[in-house]
């Protein structure tokens, strides 16, 4: 069985992400920060732009005609529509998000919130979410206030109700690998269905099939672009819901945005894919979990490590200072390791200047006779070599 569009909705790349096939050398700019979003809340710089309201034009006039007699009274302009999208995406954050104890559902797809063609996502996210506001008699959202509580959470469960029927959004069907130990297999079987996925114990019916975790999961911190608009990258962050994707300038991460992987087999992903899924409330991104037939951790896509690249930038402004210097003066002679020891320890960098892999005792120092070697021109993205099975 192929891989559903889950709460894994269409790509967004499919949305109009600028896609290449092979890997390019890929880097952030020197001098600024790519940093994660701090929830999974709204971007709403991206929603307000310009663009993005051009692009839901498209959106308003589908729902115009399929939604006619839920917005005849309150005809949405594209403007308003990109500021409702605003006030839903805050809402399931607020009401269902992580910091939220026994959430009323699990959230909604961002990917579904993104798809913005014809008969998509977004337009039945909006279109019923229209109509529900007109059965209600409301004169307009309100979707921050506390006495609406109960009844916006109805409308999202109505709107998810709509998203399934139209087929923008399916569950997992999970088949566990028998080698998982009986007492995490119930914890995950509970999870799953909690989330409103199933179970079965025919792998050739399964859309995902789940593995145990590896004992020595990476806790690096890496992200991969997964979208490109104008002068706008959308990045997705390793081991953290599509929510938390955060849109950055192109100078800050100036990587090709590659074609997602192979989805016509079901997904191999390790056990914290589940347990993530339910500490965030929302399904994990299957790929940032995948395995392959040996339970090792694989990766289809560039992984850009910001350590890394910040250790790379470091070392090429030493190697410009000192190439300046050397211009103006010789090289001082190296201290000996007597003269060394009495004027103590240098300071320690840290691991953040630290290429992964070196040894503490490999670790050159500034006066030493030996020169930074020139620093890695794309440093910053691995690539499995393992092939797709």
């Amino acid at each position: 069985m192929g891989r559903p569009v889950t709460a894994m909705a269409t790509t967004a790349v499919a949305t109009g992400g600028t896609v290449s096939g092979a890997p390019q050398a890929s880097h952030a700019s020197s001098g600024t920060s790519v940093s994660r979003k701090k929830d999974g809340g709204p971007s709403s710089k991206f929603w307000e732009s310009s663009e993005t309201v051009s692009q839901l034009e498209s959106v308003r006039m589908w729902i115009g005609k399929h939604y006619k007699k839920y917005v005849q009274t309150d005809s949405p302009t594209s403007k308003s529509l990109a500021a409702l999208v605003v006030q839903l995406l805050q809402f399931q954050e607020d009401a269902f998000g992580r910091r939220v104890n026994n959430p009323a559902l699990t959230k909604l797809p961002t990917k579904c919130f993104l798809d913005f063609k014809a008969g998509g996502g977004l337009c039945h996210i909006l279109g019923s979410a229209y109509k529900f506001k007109s059965e209600q008699g409301w004169r307009r959202f309100d979707l921050q206030n506390p006495s609406r509580m109960d009844r916006n959470v109805e409308m999202f469960m109505t709107v998810e109700k709509t998203l399934v029927q139209n087929n923008c959004l399916t569950r997992p069907i999970v088949f566990l690998a028998p080698e998982i130990e009986q007492k995490q297999a119930s914890k995950l079987k509970d999870i799953i269905k909690r989330h409103q996925g199933s179970i079965t114990e025919e792998k050739a019916k399964a859309t995902h099939h789940i593995y145990s975790s590896s004992a020595s999961l990476e806790e690096e911190e890496w992200l991969r672009p997964v979208m490109r608009k104008d002068k706008q990258v959308l990045v997705h962050w390793g081991m953290y819901p599509d929510s938390y994707d955060t849109w950055v300038s192109t100078s800050d991460v100036e990587a090709d945005v590659e074609d997602p992987p192979d989805t016509d087999k079901p997904w191999k992903v390790h056990a914290k894919w589940v347990l993530d899924t339910d500490a965030f409330n929302e399904w994990m991104n299957e790929e940032d979990y995948e395995v392959d037939e040996n339970k090792k951790t694989v990766s289809f896509r560039q992984r850009i490590f910001p350590r890394e690249e910040e250790f790379s930038r470091t070392l090429d402004r030493k190697d410009r200072k000192a190439a300046a210097a050397g211009k103006k003066r010789r090289r001082s002679p190296s201290p000996s390791s007597e003269s060394r020891k009495k004027g103590g320890k240098k300071a320690n960098a840290g691991p953040y200047y630290k290429r992964r892999g070196q040894r503490e005792e490999e670790e050159p120092e500034e006066d030493s006779p030996r020169t930074w070697k020139t620093p890695r021109q794309c440093p910053t993205w691995r690539r499995s070599p393992c092939p797709r099975t």
